[in-house]
């Protein structure tokens, strides 16, 4: 996942000399800043390729693939040659369900209880009754973000992975509906919901609702129709969820999983992506009605990053402006990137003047961000600049998130103190395990931190229940700490001991180190 917060990058002291197989080497001098940014983000990255198309006014005027179709030697790659696009994905898993929705199948405001009667959890059977709809699209359904990370390409394994593994062992974090928090399990069962009494699988549902009516003839949701197609790139990254380096990945070694798919499975080319774009901004009655393609651009929770200027809609980043350099631009921006193992996706639009650009990239992690904010800032008619939105940073609040936190399904407890003008976090339970927790927090704003564990950051959020003065939770994405009844006068059932071995957040995400970053945040003060 990317924050919009434009950081510009270091620029080289001289521009790669690339080479760009398959494609014209001719366009239009107005595109030659992207250009130039394109080559430079790709040189300081660890991708073979890269590919790029821009949509203008309901046109594509600018489709280009840059660099290498393989990380070992020099292979063709064109505008057309398939990438993987990670967690962009789920704006079409978003669609797809909505389709249901004005079919008149289901609402918003269903239940997994009303939607998907069988599926029960074992460790609270009542949690399917509070998960609506709405909350899996928006990602506040609190469900615990871990995915198996190995290829099972089984249709069957979207319905038998959540009625097995899932609904046995996966768990809320924290009541649904209160804040928003990312979580690829939510889309996995927002696909699942969308097949429920169809009679046909996921990928085909994508493919005849989604892919055919928008034209997106070059977008598969199964690796094998990928490979059949054999115009694909190789890439770059990590060939399981346990290497410990990154090296070439090819299309045998992409993993695929039919219950993981809907979260960022797809694979499709930018062109592809930017006339997607071109729905969600001017619509396509053919897939939803205007209302209910709307519903996933309106601001539907905030993120609580970026001082409230970024929302979610349904699978949809939307931010009210973005930032480049020392300057903000007030003008509405939507978004969302993507990672795989070895794949990186940017998609971004700026829905006033019908602008949008795809970058995918063979490698993984990559950061493309200098080629957006180049894109956007000499191909658009911008307003003029603000002093960008700064995070606003209170100690004298601090005194707010002081006490003991509980999180019984990993962490354990987490205590907050505070000399002077900084705070402390102890985790004993984390430490018990064998972890590294460095016990002064970085503070982003006032009620937004860094902690370091094991030396990877992880940015944790203090938030309130309506009402109260003291914070009631600690947010991460993979887990949530809810402050001891002891602090609060909660009467409620004493907390449950924290099962033995190691905390469960990191044992049952099943991914290595790498994955688990923190979203992009200004440098910590």
């Amino acid at each position: 996942m990317l924050i919009l917060t434009f950081l510009v990058l270091v620029a080289c002291e001289s521009q790669p000399d690339l080479d760009i197989p398959g494609t014209s080497v001719e366009w239009d001098q107005r595109f030659d800043a992207l250009v130039e940014a394109l080559e430079e983000d790709l040189a300081n990255s660890q991708a073979p390729g890269v590919s790029v198309a821009v949509l203008e006014d309901g046109e594509i005027t600018f489709a280009r693939a840059f660099g290498s179709g393989h990380p070992d030697r020099d292979e063709p790659i064109t505008a057309d040659s398939l990438f993987q696009i990670g967690s962009t994905t789920k704006m079409l898993t978003a669609s797809a369900l909505l389709r249901k929705v004005q079919a008149g199948d289901l609402s918003l405001d269903d239940s997994l209880a009303d939607v998907l009667p069988e599926l029960e959890f074992e460790l609270d059977p009542t949690w399917s009754e509070q998960i609506q709809v709405h909350h899996l699209l928006s990602h506040q359904a609190a469900v615990v973000d871990s995915a198996p990370w190995e290829s099972n390409p089984d249709d069957e394994q979207l319905a038998d992975y959540s009625y097995g593994d899932f609904s046995d062992y996966y768990y809320l974090m924290n009541p649904p509906g209160l804040f928003w928090n990312y979580s690829n399990p939510h889309f996995c069962l927002a696909a699942l919901i969308t097949q429920e009494n169809d009679d046909r699988y996921w990928p085909d549902i994508m493919t005849q609702d989604i892919f055919q009516p928008l034209g997106m003839d070059r977008s598969y949701a199964r690796r094998t129709e990928a490979e059949q197609d054999g115009d694909y790139s190789s890439s770059f990254g990590y060939v399981d969820a346990f290497a410990t380096q990154m090296s070439t990945v090819e299309m045998n070694d992409v993993y695929d999983h039919g219950w993981t798919r809907p979260a960022g499975m797809v694979w499709s080319t930018p062109s592809q992506m930017v006339t997607f774009a071109d729905f969600l901004m001017n619509g396509n009655s053919a897939v939803l009605d205007d209302s209910l393609r709307q519903e996933m651009t309106i601001e539907q929770v905030n993120t609580l990053y970026y001082n409230d200027e970024i929302h979610y809609g349904y699978a949809v980043f939307v931010a009210r402006g973005f930032t480049w350099g020392e300057h903000y631009y007030q003008i509405p921006t939507w978004f969302h990137g993507g990672n795989t193992m070895s794949f990186s996706s940017e998609l971004y639009m700026v829905p006033e003047q019908g602008f949008a650009i795809s970058i995918l990239s063979s490698g993984y992690g990559t950061d493309f961000v200098y080629s957006v904010g180049t894109a956007l800032t000499t191909l658009l008619d911008l307003p003029s600049p603000v002093t960008p939105p700064e995070y606003q940073l209170d100690t004298s609040q601090f005194y707010r998130h002081l006490g003991t936190y509980y999180d019984q399904y990993s962490v354990g407890e987490v205590i907050i103190s505070q000399e002077g003008d900084d705070l402390f976090i102890d985790m004993p339970d984390l430490e018990t395990y064998g972890y590294s927790v460095e016990p002064r927090l970085m503070a982003v704003s006032t009620d937004l931190f860094y902690v370091i564990i094991d030396g990877v950051y992880y940015d944790i959020t203090f938030i309130r229940d309506e009402g109260q003065e003291l914070s009631t939770y600690i947010r991460n994405r993979y887990y949530v700490a809810l402050r001891d009844e002891a602090d609060t006068g909660n009467d409620s059932e004493k907390r449950a001991t924290p099962p033995p071995g190691p905390p469960a957040f990191l044992e049952r995400a099943n991914i290595p180190p790498h994955f688990l970053q923190s979203p992009s945040l200004p440098e910590p003060r």
